[in-house]
């Protein structure tokens, strides 16, 4: 019975020992949990601190419009190509404007002015390879419109969403 009685102590002992240790890991944690909230709370600004700030709006940011938003439109260039014709004596003047919603009309400017030479070179070329009969009628005008469309989104738009609404030609001879 005195063997029992000495390895009870022992038993509590390392027990309370364990105890303290959570405790204190607890608090730790605690304190850490505390730190981190009280950082983000008064070092990082927040969102009424950034609604005073009255910048304005990135150009390059461009939301998703909404679907009933008032709509722009952008003039292109025009641009006047032989046919891939057998004497290259036909050839095709266009000259079109991009509809655009209008919150985004001033950001899209500004990007069809930096990549325009990309654009017109891509057009020039699609247009080169068209033969009278691809241009010809309403199926060939819409087919062309489709084109300049996701051709246009691809090259100025590389996260996939097209924010180039229509395009619309305002001229389209065919000589």
């Amino acid at each position: 019975m005195a063997d029992e009685a000495t390895e009870q102590p022992s038993e509590e002992k390392s027990s309370g020992g364990m105890m303290s240790k959570l405790i204190v890991w607890g608090l730790v944690f605690l304190l850490g949990i505390g730190t981190g909230v009280s950082v983000a709370m008064f070092v990082l600004p927040s969102d009424s601190a950034a609604a005073g700030n009255s910048l304005p709006p990135q150009p390059d940011k461009m939301d998703i419009p909404e679907p009933d938003e008032k709509i722009a439109f952008i003039d292109f260039d025009e641009v006047v190509v032989n046919l891939n014709d057998a004497r290259y004596s036909r050839y095709v003047t266009c000259n079109f404007a991009i509809q655009v919603a209008d919150s985004q009309k001033v950001a899209i400017e500004l990007l069809l002015e930096d990549k325009s030479a990309v654009l017109t070179n891509w057009l020039i070329a699609h247009l080169r390879e068209k033969t009278l009969e691809d241009v010809r009628g309403k199926l060939g005008h819409n087919t062309l419109r489709r084109e300049i469309h996701s051709k246009f989104n691809e090259l100025l738009f590389t996260d996939g969403i097209e924010r180039i609404q229509d395009v619309l030609f305002k001229d389209f001879k065919v000589q």
